[in-house]
């Protein structure tokens, strides 16, 4: 694109990206103005048709739905151009479309074009400034995430495969994304989903809401962060277990929280679901750290794929409270890694979020399991049957051989020793369906409820529900927290009061009614 020739009016500044097929552009103007095509180059803008929603501040960065829609678009284009023409990304001069604008470059630079991303940043870079990325708080917070810490979070995501567009579900996400449908967010692929508190009152989804989704998807504990407005019994008696890991709401979890919360975590049999009252602060606190551990992502990074993934998530004060542990979170996973793995090698998850593939895998993975199950328990009864037949005809053949015998044996004798003869039998059945059993024993996979009973993880699922647990809800939590508040805004974006987004209690019975029919 000939910046004197073939540049138009409205466009203030550019970078290139890809030698003649790709730029990043700057509009002289602060709204939208749409740019026509011409002979050798395609426009497009995205400013008007990917939106972040915000709580307060906050301005992005937009979700991986927006960008998994944006790398569509412009790989659309870039196919249709064909190298014939130049493809143009431009966005207008208000600083927080700007950011997002050129958010969104970088880490499609990441993910399709091979960019590191200092090299794609060097690029962005000329057309700054940007503006800092803020938490969804009121107060303002000395930390800031910035353009750099999201195209960095975005390249180590696609490393350790955390997602894969080429295996995306951008319909799930946009689902259980709505606070109707839930409020859930995967965080890593089949081990961490976050999602907002649920209650047995008329305040929240109550906890039967989700337990279909749960059980379709392998989530086998529940780490709850906040004061308890549900029966955990809902969950535990399906087999799924629940923790009590409760602080303060906005504030950073207590040492001995965040290791048992760390201990659980790698513990766990299957995927993990955490929630505080809004699941943004506490909840991402606490898998940042996990992710951080594990990873060896720096905590802006865990931040920044964290909001990618849960816009909001971390709030005020936790985010410096992840720096700070950064560098002892690094050291306690290398030395995880050593000890479990044998050297300091971080794993690559086969699937990412919201994979389209999983899904079908984990079906024939069941069937398999299946079909194995019923082979062991045939052949076993075949052997069962086969030895009873051995025994009765050992009997009879010892009993014919008494009748044909020429000398008569006394009938003391004849007794005794037919006696002595059935124990012998009796005694080699028993040990030859002893050694069956242990055998069949172990083809049995083990019980995933059962994975950790130790006090020291916090377990309180062998607990009996508390009589009083949900009965004076509304006298204990009339003053309004910073997750109530969040809650409220968000069910705002849906154009519906906070009351309306969720069932009153009569009409919560159905999903209730669920449990009968999956215990």
């Amino acid at each position: 694109m000939d910046k004197f020739t073939n540049t138009p009016k409205e466009v203030d500044n550019y970078v290139e990206i890809l030698s003649k097929q790709l730029y990043f552009a700057v509009l002289k103007d602060k709204q939208i103005v749409k740019l026509k095509n011409n002979a050798t180059t395609l426009f497009f803008c995205i400013d008007d048709e990917l939106l972040y929603e915000n709580y307060y501040n906050d301005f992005g960065p937009l979700n991986i739905s927006c960008l998994y829609k944006y790398s569509y678009k412009l790989k659309k284009y870039l196919q249709f151009a064909n190298g014939t023409k130049s493809v143009v990304h431009y966005t207008c001069d208000n600083p927080e479309r700007k950011t997002n604008a050129a958010c969104l470059m970088g880490c499609f630079c990441v993910m399709y074009l091979n960019f590191h991303p200092k090299e794609i940043w060097c690029i962005l870079q000329e057309m700054g400034p940007y503006k800092h990325y803020l938490d969804a708080s009121q107060q303002i917070c000395g930390f800031n995430l910035k353009v750099p810490d999201c195209i960095q979070a975005m390249q180590k995501s696609v490393t350790y495969n955390f997602i894969n567009f080429d295996d995306f579900n951008v319909v799930e996400y946009d689902l259980y994304n709505k606070l109707q449908y839930g409020d859930m967010n995967w965080l890593l692929p089949r081990k961490f989903l976050a999602f907002i508190g649920p209650a047995d009152n008329n305040t929240a989804h109550p906890p039967e809401f989700y337990v279909k989704y749960f059980l379709k998807n392998d989530v086998k504990t529940i780490i709850r962060l906040n004061n308890p407005l549900y029966n955990p019994q809902v969950f535990t008696q399906l087999g799924i277990q629940h923790f009590d890991l409760i602080f303060p709401d906005g504030s950073t979890p207590p040492k001995e929280i965040l290791l048992k919360f760390l201990t659980i975590a790698e513990m766990a049999p299957a995927a993990i679901g955490v929630h505080c009252k809004a699941g943004l602060g506490r909840t991402g606190s606490l898998i940042g750290a996990y992710i951080i551990k594990h990873y060896m992502l720096t905590a802006r990074e865990a931040i920044a794929w964290m909001r990618l993934c849960r816009p909001g998530s971390v709030i005020g004060q936790q985010q410096m409270w992840l720096e700070k542990l950064e560098t002892w979170l690094w050291k306690m996973g290398s030395q995880y890694r050593v000890r479990q793995y044998g050297a300091d090698k971080i794993p690559k998850h086969k699937y990412g979020v919201y994979s389209k593939e999983w899904p079908t895998e984990r079906e024939r993975i069941i069937c398999d399991a299946r079909r194995k199950i019923q082979v062991t328990f045939t052949n076993s009864q075949m052997e069962k049957l086969s030895m009873k037949k051995q025994v009765s005809s050992s009997i009879d053949s010892f009993t014919r051989s008494i009748q044909c015998s020429k000398k008569a044996i006394p009938p003391e004798k004849s007794f005794k020793s037919l006696v002595k003869f059935v124990t012998e039998a009796r005694s080699q059945k028993a040990t030859h369906l002893g050694q069956e059993t242990k055998k069949l024993g172990n083809t049995f996979p083990q019980n995933s409820a059962g994975g950790y009973k130790s006090d020291a993880h916090g377990s309180n699922h062998h607990r009996k529900p508390e009589k009083s647990q949900t009965s004076n809800l509304d006298k204990q939590h009339k003053q309004m927290t910073q997750g109530d508040k969040l809650n409220r805004i968000k069910a705002t974006w849906e154009n519906k009061t906070y009351d309306d987004m969720y069932r009153p209690h009569s009409e919560n019975q159905k999903y209730r009614g669920f449990m009968g029919t999956v215990s």
